[in-house]
């Protein structure tokens, strides 16, 4: 089971050139997600912020899906 209610994929840090696994605990509205890993397409590399990230099944689906596209990264 998973310690997040909700993890994404979908926006691109401009600044740090990365795409930001983001992850929030409830389901609040007002509640501000948290960064759990980065993933840089251009050095082809996965940085996790969030230990958990590395072993949780929601968050490695999420990171999962996103690369579908044959990208192939290192930690």
């Amino acid at each position: 089971m998973s310690k997040w209610k909700e993890i994404r994929c979908n926006y691109f840090n401009k600044e740090e050139g990365v795409y930001c696994v983001d992850a929030w605990k409830t389901n609040n509205y007002n509640e501000e997600g948290k960064t759990i890993a980065k993933i840089d397409l251009a050095t082809k590399t996965l940085k996790y912020i969030d230990e958990d990230a590395k072993t949780d099944d929601d968050a490695q689906a999420v990171i999962n899906e996103f690369l579908e596209n044959g990208y192939i990264l290192t930690e």
